[in-house]
């Protein structure tokens, strides 16, 4: 991406930012002040600065909007460990803990592991602890500690600053969304993007809606995971099936419990397969159903459901083991270099 902006005209200065000037009427953003001495103006600043926020937080002051009363979750202990055996499963695990959950990603050379917990109900070297004592193969380094907060900025485009990633707000990594979400700021910044020079009102409350409809979207999605829970064999779990959850989300659960029909989105991330998953993995079973779902013959849904499951089948098995495909796709890379 470098090379190709540098190709395009591009200027790229690296250096620290030590101070913020703005305009002492309109308040907008004026001048970055280096790190040796130089000065750099602008019309229109992206803040990519990270959980600091230099610009939208710090220098133009967007208010941070705090989800930690249904995301408690604001740390993790990553590690690192041996792979014991010859299979990569191409899937992340997601396992509940005392105090949150765990990862655990299969890669090529090693495994990644983490505990990702709250910090009101467990301590970071018993998290530690515990992390050590849930690998599977020997630690590759000791844990390391991460700290975060669940919220967005109340406005992502404030005065002339755009907050992209954590900059403009951050979901526990439940779902892995962080990319997604940065990816979906540039996005809406392209399409809204002021070609004439004019930051106008009108797209700029138009940016904000959209990124908050997302975030606040997944922040649902994420909280049910927690809520929808029948655990009660630890404080943590006990405070996250009892809490009191946004009326969004309130609402979202009505409607499934009452017609097995999921709240329909034009866009967003997360659809009706993710919903459903959640719903029903949790067991949240709803009392009626779309009445539509009556309407087809229940035989041929069988059979077509057979087909494809036959299908399915067919494919994986003629397909290479997962280590089997890595090696081959990397081969294929590097013979094309």
């Amino acid at each position: 991406m470098r090379k190709f902006a540098l190709t395009k005209g591009v200027e790229r200065i690296e250096a620290r930012v030590v101070n913020v000037e703005c305009d002492g009427e309109s308040g907008d953003v004026k001048t970055l002040i280096l790190h040796d001495g130089r000065r750099i103006d602008g019309d229109l600043f992206v803040d990519c600065s990270g959980f600091r926020s230099l610009l939208l937080g710090e220098a133009v002051g967007a208010e941070w909007e705090d989800w930690s009363h249904w995301l408690p979750v604001d740390r993790a202990v990553a590690l690192p460990c041996e792979a014991e055996n010859e299979t990569i499963e191409p899937y992340t695990r997601a396992t509940a803990m005392p105090a949150g959950w765990r990862w655990r990603i299969p890669l090529q050379h090693r495994v990644g592991n983490g505990y990702v917990y709250s910090s009101s109900f467990i301590g970071d070297d018993a998290a530690a602890d515990a992390i050590l004592g849930a690998v599977e193969g020997k630690p590759l380094a000791d844990p390391r500690l991460l700290k975060f907060r669940s919220g967005r900025r109340k406005n992502s485009f404030v005065k002339n600053v755009i907050g992209v990633g954590l900059a403009s707000g951050f979901l526990e990594p439940l779902e892995s969304t962080s990319i997604y979400l940065a990816q979906m700021a540039i996005t809406y910044l392209i399409e809204l993007f002021p070609s004439d020079g004019v930051i106008r009102d009108a797209d700029r409350d138009e940016f904000n809606t959209l990124v908050d409809m997302e975030y606040d979207r997944i922040r649902d999605f994420l909280i049910l995971h927690y809520h929808a829970t029948t655990r009660d064999d630890s404080p943590f779990w006990d405070h996250v099936r009892t809490m009191t959850v946004p009326d969004t989300l309130a609402e979202k659960m009505e409607l499934w419990k009452r017609t097995g029909r999921v709240r329909k989105y034009s866009e967003g991330l997360f659809y009706d397969a993710s919903w459903i998953a959640v719903y029903l993995g949790q067991n949240i079973v709803p009392d009626g159903i779309d009445p539509r779902v009556a309407l087809p013959d229940p035989t041929g849904v069988a059979r077509a459901l057979a087909s494809l499951k036959g299908a399915i089948d067919s494919e994986v098995a003629a397909m290479p083991d997962h280590r089997a495909y890595l090696y081959a796709r990397g081969e294929r890379i590097a013979a094309a270099l």
